[in-house]
């Protein structure tokens, strides 16, 4: 029973592989960090790019005008997907809002509608351009894919096809004619 104990007691003090235990205790924790940090890093700079595609297509818009209806929606989201050249499927995940707003009471903007990959028939993009002084509030939603979907999925919130909302907005006055 003593010559048990004596080894068990060899054993515990013998530090040989405890370089190895830390890093299989932290190789995961440190790995998932690396990929959270890239994957993060991918969707902030899609984000990026699909605001400043706004931004600039909403200049655009507001000096030289935009038409009703889905024509304007179709117009809108080709010259946002031409400037963010760097999402792909840009023209199918994106979906258009442009309301013009009543400056006489609160506005508070509706929830926001995304494109909804697994359905059949999305829903349409509205588009009202507003009249002259006008204010029109424009909101662009995207859905995008993560590149690491299972790397810490509970960090980011999904709808059902598995994708992210990328929501921008903006705002202009519809110049006089």
């Amino acid at each position: 029973m003593k010559r048990m104990l004596n080894k068990l007691w060899d054993f515990a003090r013998n530090e040989q592989g405890t370089a190895t235990l830390e890093f299989v205790i932290a190789f995961p924790f440190m790995f998932s960090m690396i990929v959270l940090t890239f994957d993060s890093g991918l969707l902030m700079t899609k984000y990026v790019v699909l605001e400043n595609a706004l931004d600039r297509v909403v200049r655009d818009v507001r000096l030289v005008g935009i038409s009703n209806g889905e024509a304007g929606a179709t117009y809108f989201k080709e010259q946002v997907c031409d400037i963010a050249a760097l999402i792909k499927d840009c023209e199918e995940s994106l979906h258009i809002e442009m309301t013009p707003i009543n400056t006489g009471a609160l506005f508070s903007p509706a929830a926001v509608t995304c494109v909804d990959r697994n359905a059949a028939n999305p829903a349409a993009n509205s588009v009202t351009p507003g009249q002259p002084n006008e204010i029109v509030y424009v909101r662009a939603c995207l859905v995008v894919d993560r590149y690491f979907p299972s790397a810490l999925s509970g960090i980011f919130s999904v709808d059902a096809s598995g994708g992210i909302q990328l929501v921008a907005d903006s705002a202009f006055v519809t110049e006089p004619l």
